[in-house]
């Protein structure tokens, strides 16, 4: 049995060279549900619906998993029913979407690493609540008070910056700029001569590699519309269940 275990980023399926369309195997299709799966808790947000998503789970459906892996259906629910009974995958299938979950996601991940990593997390998180509404002093000087990941975090995790972009995306951004050489070193955005905070959160949240930036838009303008759909109905003989599925049908007739 193969033992030891390696690091792939998600990144890579954005390579040029190995994201060209082909037939996968059934090892490509394992791999790539491996890496589309949330690593974290999350929502799934729909016209109508807010769908929570555990860690190692992700929502598609059956045409867009035949449309990635060039199957034909009838391949894809063999694969579906086999990986289901190697205990490999809990698949929960409706006619809108197909729920998948990785079985022993966490053990594929290496457990103790990720439990070091919450750990670190959650250190950062309450280094965070006494800064949060504190205003960072001499912007202009704000690379060189970044010495370590702790820091990066403070003045990432900004109020505006959360309110903005979602703790989610500016988690993904210090893992990305404070991440340092396996031999030790400077941190990547210390390698950078210049590192405005504002604009790189900008260009990051312009690129939005997993979407969440995305996600947190969608979820604040739900937020709104709710709101605003609760003022409309308070006091009025209006039905609020039938208001909302107006306003989403009409907010997808115009997106069309």
């Amino acid at each position: 049995m193969s033992e030891g275990w390696i690091k792939v980023h998600r990144k890579i399926l954005d390579n040029p060279v190995l994201n060209r369309s082909h037939v996968y195997s059934p090892f490509e299709a394992f791999i790539w549900l491996m890496l589309k799966a949330n690593h974290k808790e999350g929502q799934f947000v729909t016209a109508t619906e807010v769908i929570p998503v555990k860690r190692g789970e992700l929502i598609t459906s059956q045409q867009k998993l035949c449309k990635q892996f060039r199957w034909g259906s009838t391949k894809l629910r063999n694969f579906l029913k086999l990986t289901q009974k190697m205990q490999m995958l809990c698949v929960k299938t409706t006619t809108k979407r197909t729920h998948l979950s990785i079985c022993n996601y966490t053990a594929y991940q290496d457990s103790q690493n990720e439990n070091k990593t919450t750990t670190k997390r959650q250190q950062r998180d309450s280094n965070t609540i006494a800064t949060t509404n504190k205003n960072v002093k001499n912007k202009k000087n704000v690379k060189n008070k970044i010495n370590d990941i702790d820091d990066l975090f403070k003045v990432v995790m900004e109020e505006k910056f959360i309110i903005k972009y979602g703790r989610d995306m500016l988690e993904q951004f210090v893992d990305h700029w404070g991440e340092t050489p396996l031999n030790g070193g400077q941190m990547r955005c210390q390698k950078e001569k210049g590192f405005d905070i504002p604009r790189r959160l900008s260009t990051w949240g312009k690129n939005d590699f997993d979407g969440h930036y995305k996600l947190h838009k969608d979820k604040q303008h739900q937020a709104k519309r709710d709101k605003e759909i609760a003022v409309m109905t308070k006091n009025k003989d209006i039905d609020p269940e039938g208001l909302k599925k107006y306003v989403s049908n009409l907010a997808n007739k115009i997106g069309n």
